[in-house]
């Protein structure tokens, strides 16, 4: 991956930009899972128990997910998924359980529902199958879950047409049979829609954005005799469109992006659980004081975090800090009309202008400014033309600090830092 920035940004001092601290958390007896937002540090919690399947929002999206979160606390249960050799919904029981289901945590396109699917079919999405004649992706398989209260039900999922996902569920011995749909429309921006069946509907728990789900899953883990054991782990998910390389055995002072921006990757579990460790000698939680994440976020901004404390089950709060570094382009297409691209005075008081020189006239042309906790400030829309195009952005009325400035076309985005006095 290619990622291109302007070389003044090497030259800034790391005191220009400020290291901020939060403390996301997932609950006393990590009884919740936790939207957080690296831009203003915002968090939405949600108690495990607000639901027990999710379906994938997304307009192309398939994945149908399981809830296996549960609190540490006695008595707390996850939710179970099996997959059984039923061939209709009403020889759907316990006898024919084949073997239990759980997610991959790789994307969210795919989850505990999907796992079940032949990789060498193309139109098998695992509960499904997609019919090209249609258009609609049909039920195919027949499922077992074991809800928090001990309680069983049988669950087919009908199809996905037009958008709307059609589900049928009983009780094992047929009674109680329930149909309901889940239309993505009513979750538009979202990435899943979270279904409850004790409250029989889908609801709408997250938040408008988020960059990291601190949260409870299972995770396949050596069980020292040579066996593997699914686990449950309190770890950390990336969002829709997150990116993270990991960087072991540096200075989080002085470490550079440069040197680990090949390493960016979009698996859900990049941060996952071993950010953190329990000492069985002392009892106590300790974190690695040579590792830092570099998040590239879906806004293409990019962070260093450093996780510094965690609590552990008695409060559930992890304590990090964040430095906001810049905005990328992280593509290959970067604007090639773009001959140049300057911003002056700068450092700025008032106004600074910015000179653009182009071959060809965009379709869409935008400049952002960013502040260095990578909040977005504001937002012009231009209209340019072939050759130098000249603009001036009023900056008198912004907190003095250092600042980036964005240009981005269809093509890509250039950057390049300002600061304003």
């Amino acid at each position: 991956m290619k990622f291109l920035y302007t070389a003044l940004f090497g030259l800034l001092t790391l005191s220009a930009v400020r290291a901020q601290i939060d403390q996301p958390a997932f609950g006393p007896s990590y009884a919740d899972m936790t939207f957080y937002k690296l831009e203003d540090g915002a968090t939405v919690s949600v108690p495990h128990t607000a639901w027990d399947i999710a379906f994938s929002a997304a307009g192309q999206g398939l994945g149908i997910f399981l809830n296996e979160g549960a609190a540490s606390s006695q008595g707390s249960t996850s939710v179970e998924l099996y997959l059984t050799t039923a061939e209709d919904f009403e020889s759907t029981d316990t006898s024919n359980i084949d073997y239990r289901l759980y997610n991959d945590e790789l994307s969210w396109d795919e989850g505990a529902f999907n796992h079940v699917k032949n990789g060498l079919d193309p139109f098998d999405f695992g509960w499904g199958r997609y019919d090209v004649t249609t258009h609609i992706v049909n039920g195919s398989r027949y499922f077992i879950l074991k809800l928090r209260n001990g309680s069983y039900k049988k669950l087919f999922v009908e199809s996905l047409a037009g958008g709307v996902y059609t589900i049928r569920y009983a009780d094992l011995d047929g009674s109680d049979e329930t149909t309901k749909t889940i239309d993505k429309a009513g979750f538009a921006g979202k990435t899943l829609a979270w279904f409850s069946f004790g409250s029989e509907t889908a609801a709408d728990l997250e938040p408008a954005a988020w960059d990291l789900l601190f949260t409870r899953y299972t995770t396949p883990l050596d069980d020292g005799e040579g066996g593997i054991l699914e686990y449950m782990v309190s770890g950390v998910l990336s969002g829709p469109g997150v990116q993270v390389a990991q960087a072991d055995g540096i200075n989080p002072a002085t470490v550079d992006f440069n040197d680990y921006s090949d390493n960016l990757t979009d698996s859900l579990t990049a941060v996952g659980y071993d950010w953190k460790e329990f000492n069985l000698s002392t009892f106590q939680w300790s974190i690695p004081d040579d590792r830092v994440y570099f998040i590239l976020t879906a806004a293409d901004s990019l962070w260093k975090v450093q996780f510094i404390d965690f609590e552990g089950s008695g409060t559930g709060v992890s304590t990090l800090e964040k430095t906001f570094l810049s905005v990328l382009s992280a593509t290959s297409d970067f604007p090639e009309n773009l001959n140049g691209f300057d911003v002056f005075p700068n450092p700025a008081t008032d106004e600074v202008h910015i000179a653009i020189d182009l071959t060809g006239r965009p379709e869409h042309a935008v400049v952002q400014l960013y502040n260095s906790m990578g909040q977005l400030m504001l937002t012009r829309e231009l209209q340019t033309q072939a050759g130098l195009n000249m603009k001036t952005l009023q900056v008198g009325e912004l907190p003095a600090g250092t600042y980036f400035l964005a240009f981005q076309t269809e093509r890509g985005r250039a950057v390049k830092p300002l600061v304003v006095r």
